[in-house]
């Protein structure tokens, strides 16, 4: 009877550990790997919305 509680005390108490550490780890870094994968380059230029992008061709081709 005394193996089966130390067992499950150790087991418990492993188990804590390692929520701990899984806890801090995603705490600690944010993002997933997953998710810091799809994350955008820094060396990208942000995104231009079509209509801005059509009007400042339309202005560079009539000399504005």
């Amino acid at each position: 009877m005394e193996a089966l509680a130390i067992t499950i005390f150790l087991s418990v108490l492993l188990a804590a550990f390692f929520m701990v550490l899984f806890l801090g780890s995603r705490h600690r870094r944010g993002l997933g790997n997953e998710q810091e994968a799809l994350m955008p380059l820094e060396d990208d230029l942000p995104p231009v919305r079509p209509g801005r992008a059509a009007k400042t061709h339309a202005a560079d081709r009539h000399g504005s």
